[in-house]
């Protein structure tokens, strides 16, 4: 439980050991040195699914330039399932939250990773677990702050909040310049999951929408995702699923009432996220605000139409948006200033985007 005070009790002792010498993370020739000898390098990711998701670039490089046998993934429990086939991983390690890390340091001393690539984490928490699991040389995802700034092999990449280029750039870069500050050019910069592919068998004239995320703010209005699906549906004679974990299944199901035509197929609430990988895998697009879900259409080839109502640079088509991939088959689109509702993105430009994603879907489904 992360009771009042223990994020000052807990990171505070060891930063006051780091000042006094007793924590001596290692350098950049340190951690290089350990992975030219042959040690191995963790990934962490133990936020949010689109968090982890975004590491995939980086998962991609390390494998390339150390072999699978030396990259492992740390992320949080819920999302576990979908790394486990991963044939760039050795291991998948997870969490629970916060100060919930189970058997974790025990997990990690048996299967040693003396560098840790951290992306998005608790890291008040968890960095100093995993220097007492024996991480010994750590990298930060870059343009951040963190808790531990004597702690990072590349303190120099890394701003805090009043300084030029704070929170700038894309996640996926961000990421892959981790690896890069250890001697590795990036083998990709697009997200994918290889071990997720469609199957050629499967029906493939579905859309998938995802009304709900993790943020109301993040929610287009659900009686225009309906008036939408409705559309698409009379259009191009498609079907629609739904999408959402537990908690946005009422959104879900209250998209389903508006609807007009045929009763989509609603999954909200009741499809594990590799079932929904392997539904994005076989179908024509998926529709969504900026949520998890939207980046795992990405990374199995799902075309999409993503809506964007950004708060700040970090949570931006600029930090977050479809990097890379195919313009033809993946749209973003935002709020015209940061803080702006996302019920400003008017149904006419979204049904437009989604119109000629679906359409060009289509036409390649039919000339394959």
């Amino acid at each position: 439980m992360n009771f009042p005070g223990l994020d000052l009790v807990w990171s505070g002792s060891h930063r006051a050991a780091r000042s006094l010498g007793v924590i001596r993370p290692w350098n950049l020739d340190q951690a290089r040195t350990s992975l030219a000898q042959g040690g191995k390098v963790l990934v962490v990711a133990s936020t949010a699914l689109g968090d982890s998701l975004l590491t995939t670039p980086l998962i991609e490089t390390l494998a390339h330039h150390l072999g699978r046998d030396r990259v492992s993934l740390l992320v949080k429990a819920p999302y576990a399932d979908l790394y486990r086939d991963d044939p760039r991983l050795h291991r998948v390690f997870t969490v629970r939250g916060k100060y919930r890390w189970d058997c974790l340091a025990a997990e990690l001393r048996a299967y040693p990773h003396h560098v840790a690539l951290l992306a998005n984490i608790t890291e008040p928490d968890l960095i100093p677990l995993l220097w007492r699991a024996g991480v010994r040389g750590f990298l930060r995802y870059r343009t951040r702050w963190t808790r531990y700034p004597d702690w990072m092999a590349n303190r120099d990449m890394l701003r805090q909040p009043h300084e030029p280029g704070y929170a700038t750039g894309h996640a996926i870069e961000n990421n892959l310049a981790m690896a890069e500050a250890l001697g590795f050019s990036p083998a990709t910069h697009r997200l994918a999951l290889p071990h997720i592919a469609r199957d050629p068998e499967a029906p493939y004239r579905m859309v998938v929408i995802h009304p709900g995320a993790s943020r109301a703010s993040k929610c287009w209005p659900v009686e225009r995702w309906a008036r939408l699906a409705d559309v698409l549906a009379g259009k191009f004679g498609v079907g629609i699923s739904l999408s959402g974990d537990r908690r946005e299944q009422p959104l879900a199901d209250e998209m389903a009432r508006f609807m007009k035509s045929k009763r989509p197929a609603n999954g909200a609430g009741i499809t594990p996220l590799p079932l929904l990988a392997r539904l994005q895998a076989n179908s024509l697009a998926f529709l969504s605000g900026d949520t998890g879900p939207y980046h795992l259409a990405v990374a199995v080839g799902c075309p999409t139409v993503t809506l964007f109502a950004p708060t700040d640079r970090g949570s931006s088509i600029e930090a977050c948006g479809p990097h890379q991939a195919d313009p033809e088959f993946h749209r973003a689109i935002q709020t015209e200033r940061l803080g702006d509702s996302i019920a400003t993105l008017s149904f006419e430009r979204v049904l437009a985007e989604a119109i000629d994603v679906v359409g060009r879907s289509l036409a390649r489904k039919d000339a394959a």
